[in-house]
């Protein structure tokens, strides 16, 4: 049997900025400004400066630059440092298929470096960011990921691959190779997020530069698996859900059906406030409880929510402060539950360290408490307020703002990109910023995605 990633290889390769329908053009326009933007915020979050200093002091060829920071790095370890400031204050997007992964954060900064180096036009870039996140997203729609394994980080490797490799213009048979070798780099654990540890924010970036590096390697011979998804030792077997019969021709349809006429960033959610999408449901629905209902802090008495076992898991366990607060507040439900009640705003000044540490908000995170509800889909959430005086409110939220069906409109990518560049670690004056967001909303016209680059650095 034809091992599937030959389909998809080649459909990477033969597929152009024109062959792609242009209704999906302004969405990817508008989740790459949105990525662009959530790295500028990520230049000040725990670790990313200190990741760009080692990059720097162990210096090589200047290929392609660092964002925010400046200077240039092997492409490679561009594409690193780049990606993990897109992913520091996780406020990048999400698919919301069966992968459930950020897609952007490992697909776009790939491209982005080899973009530079090759002179790339703003379709071109365009092309390999729709169509890199189109082949992580299938292979991950396809198979689940067995428990334990980081979606984000594992799936990137492929598509931060095959996003390099189309900047790189790949024939068929190296980027079936490009995606080989990054077969041979796929990673991410879960275990970093459940330890708050800051290889949350690092391992998409892993995926990025197993991507760019992939994509060199397949373009100078070097050779890859070729049963790389369906080998007997191939990625569904090794990786994917032991549940799942991944030779089934319902799982071989998501991986190419409709391949090069549906593209999946289409799928992809916005965030609206800077944490766990998990966690979401909870804010959006504690936002509205207060608002609706004219509550202040000093009603509130406890504050109860039913969640998924998968919200649970990942968002619900009581807040705690352990070795990085940042992560722990981006990753606990009661804590920004708490935010959304005491500021009725959930914003990215809510996970500064020194904010997060704040007592009041912790005592106030001690009331809020999760509880699994087994028949909630993955995404439902039901917070339930209840008042000193002795009343309830109650709101379940099923479709969180940003979602495919409830979307982020233009002026609201705008004023999240604006309000991502106040946290930039080298300040951006409004002329710049302004600059970017033209360029950005006229990509398809950019002649060389230098001419993006160079504003932001």
């Amino acid at each position: 049997m034809r091992d599937a990633i030959f389909d998809l290889a080649k459909s990477v390769v033969q597929t152009s900025y024109e062959d792609i329908a242009v209704e999906n053009i302004p969405t990817a326009k508008m989740f790459i400004l949105d990525t662009l933007g959530v790295a500028l915020a990520g230049s000040t979050a725990t670790g990313c400066s200190e990741v760009v200093h080692l990059i720097k002091e162990q210096g090589g060829r200047p290929d392609s630059s660092i964002l925010v920071f400046g200077g240039k790095a092997p492409a490679q370890d561009a594409a690193f440092a780049n990606s993990m400031m897109i992913h520091g204050r996780d406020f990048d997007d999400t698919h919301e298929g069966l992968v459930g992964a950020h897609c952007n954060v490992s697909v776009l900064p790939a491209a982005l470096a080899l973009a530079e180096t090759k002179g790339a036009s703003g379709k071109e870039f365009l092309a390999a960011v729709i169509l890199g996140i189109d082949l992580m997203a299938r292979i991950g729609n396809a198979a689940p990921l067995f428990h334990g394994w980081h979606n984000t980080a594992t799936l990137g490797a492929f598509g931060a691959a095959a996003a390099a490799g189309k900047i790189l213009r790949l024939s068929e048979d190296q980027m079936v190779n490009a995606l080989g070798i990054a077969f041979s780099q796929a990673a991410g654990n879960r275990q970093g997020r459940a330890d708050g540890a800051l290889t949350k924010r690092m391992q998409p970036a892993f995926s990025a530069r197993a991507g760019v590096f992939s994509a060199l390697l397949a373009e100078r011979g070097l050779t890859g698996a070729k049963n790389t998804l369906q080998g007997p030792w191939g990625f569904f077997t090794l990786y994917g859900d032991r549940t799942v019969d991944w030779m089934n021709q319902e799982t071989l349809n998501r991986l190419t059906d409709q391949l090069g006429k549906r593209y999946e960033v289409v799928n992809l959610s916005a965030k609206p406030y800077p944490c766990c999408r998990l966690a979401h449901g909870a804010i959006e629905a504690t936002l509205s409880l207060m608002q609706e209902n004219r509550l202040m802090e000093r009603d509130v008495q406890m504050v109860t929510i039913q969640a998924s076992p998968v919200i649970y898991d990942t968002v619900g366990h009581p807040f705690q402060i352990r070795d990085n607060p940042q992560v722990d507040a981006q990753f606990s439900i009661p804590y920004t539950v708490a935010v959304a009640i005491q500021r009725e705003e959930v914003t990215l000044e809510d996970f500064e360290v020194e904010v997060v540490k704040q007592p009041r908000t912790a005592e106030l995170a001690k009331k809020v408490l999760v509880q699994v509800d087994e028949g909630l889909a993955k995404s439902s959430t039901i917070v339930n307020i209840h008042t000193n005086s002795g009343k309830s409110f109650s709101k379940r939220i099923d479709v969180f703002k940003g979602h495919p069906q409830n979307p982020l409109s233009q002026e609201e990518f705008l004023k999240k990109f604006r309000d991502c560049a106040r946290f930039s670690a080298v300040p951006m004056e409004l002329q710049r910023l302004e600059k970017i967001l033209t360029h950005l909303l006229d990509m398809e016209n950019i002649q060389n995605i230098k001419q993006i680059v160079e504003l932001f650095v």
